[in-house]
């Protein structure tokens, strides 16, 4: 008695793969100190509670002065050291009310938190908006209770000479935010 067996091997895809090098440079990942990679990032939410013009008023005194004549208003959602995004509308006295937007995450962890980031949205002026305006940040204080910052940025063209009548042409301000 004879018996034969006859076994077919896929030849074909080991022969049609592509050959793998050796000396390859591998992505190395790392991890923060004090990360925890198995905990989902959270977000956490601040608003606006305190706004102070610096500039183009120039002193915190005239800025007392106009007292409940300066009106401001926003949140902010930062996760993982992102701001992920960010409203803010500041009324001054009797010009228009201006709002700022954020359309793109801005990081915010630094190796130093004196360092200024740039966030970049839309820049409104009562009916006018001007996209892809950067606003300076400069991180005074972050932490899970507040956030703290120093916000400086020019006005664009478009916004001095329309009908907005815009007398200045930046402005610097210190923002708190409370978390909720």
């Amino acid at each position: 008695m004879v018996a034969s067996v006859s076994a077919v091997i896929p030849l074909c895809l080991a022969g049609c793969a592509p050959a793998v090098e050796h000396d390859a440079n591998a992505a190395e990942l790392r991890a923060a100190p004090d990360s925890n990679l198995m905990t989902v990032p959270v977000d956490r939410t601040y608003a606006v509670t305190d706004f102070t013009l610096n500039a183009p008023l120039g002193s915190s005194a005239l800025h007392e002065a106009l007292g409940e004549r300066i009106s401001s208003s926003g949140t902010m959602v930062v996760r993982d050291g992102m701001i992920m995004s960010a409203e803010l509308q500041v009324a001054i006295a009797d010009m228009p009310e201006a709002s700022f937007v954020q359309t793109t995450p801005t990081m915010l962890v630094r190796d130093d938190m004196e360092e200024t980031v740039t966030s970049v949205g839309t820049l409104s002026v009562g009916d006018l908006s001007q996209p892809n305006t950067s606003v300076e940040l400069r991180p005074t204080e972050l932490g899970e209770d507040q956030a703290q910052f120093d916000v400086t940025f020019a006005v664009p063209d478009n916004l001095l000479v329309s009908n907005a009548g815009l007398p200045f042409d930046e402005v610097s301000a210190h923002l708190v935010l409370t978390a909720q």
